[in-house]
C-alpha cells in the first residue's frame, strides 16, 4: 500500500528519492489524465512531455503543497490537466497563427481583422472561467463529443449542455454589447 502522505512529506523535504518514487508509481496515472485531456490532438512526444513536465512542476512547487489539503492523486491530476489545457491552447493559437499566414486569398487588412477577432473571441471564451472555457474549447474549437467532455471532466451530460447553452448566450450578448458600442 502507497503511503501518499509520506511521500508527500519526503517530497517536501526535495527528497529527490521520493520524486522518483512518485514518478514510478504515477505515470499510468498521470498519462491517463494527459490523454484524457488531449485526446488525439498532440503527438506522443507532446503528451509524454506533458507528463514529464507534470512531474516537474509537482516538483518545483513542492514546499507551497499543503498536505492537510489534498492527496498526491489529486495533486499530480490538477497539474496534468492544466499543463495539458495550456499545451493545447499553445498548439491551437499555432495552429490558428499557421492557417492566417498560409491564407493567401485575404488582404493584409484582412489577416489583422481575422487574427483580431480569433484573439478578442478566445479571450472572451477564457472569461467565462473553469471549467466553462475548457468545455467550450473542448466542444467548439476541438471538436469533442459532449460525451466526451462529460467523461474526462466528470461532469454529467446536462450540466455540460446548460454550460455551452450559456456560454453562447454570454458570448452573444457580449458581442452585441460591442457592436453596438463601436457604431
Amino acid at each position: 500500500m502507497i503511503d501518499e502522505q509520506k511521500l508527500l512529506h519526503n517530497l517536501k523535504k526535495r527528497n529527490r528519492n521520493s520524486l522518483d518514487d512518485i514518478i514510478k508509481i504515477y505515470t499510468p496515472y498521470v498519462s491517463v489524465i494527459v490523454y484524457n485531456t488531449v485526446g488525439c490532438k498532440l503527438s506522443k512526444e507532446d503528451m509524454e512531455e506533458i507528463v514529464s513536465d507534470t512531474f516537474f512542476l509537482l516538483w518545483q512547487n513542492s514546499l507551497n503543497i499543503d498536505e492537510t489539503k489534498g492527496n498526491m492523486r489529486s495533486y499530480l491530476a490538477t497539474i496534468a490537466r492544466n499543463t495539458s489545457k495550456n499545451k493545447l491552447r499553445k498548439y491551437h493559437s499555432n495552429e490558428v497563427l499557421n492557417e492566417q499566414i498560409i491564407s493567401s486569398d485575404l488582404t493584409p487588412q484582412d489577416n489583422i481583422i481575422k487574427a483580431e477577432n480569433s484573439q478578442f473571441l478566445t479571450e472572451l471564451i477564457t472569461s467565462l472561467g473553469e471549467p466553462d472555457s475548457e468545455i467550450f474549447f473542448r466542444y467548439y474549437y476541438y471538436n469533442e463529443k459532449i460525451k466526451t467532455i462529460s467523461k474526462a471532466m466528470n461532469i454529467s451530460l446536462s450540466t455540460v449542455k446548460t454550460k455551452l447553452y450559456r456560454g453562447k448566450q454570454k458570448l452573444k450578448n457580449t458581442i452585441i454589447k460591442r457592436r453596438a458600442n463601436d457604431e
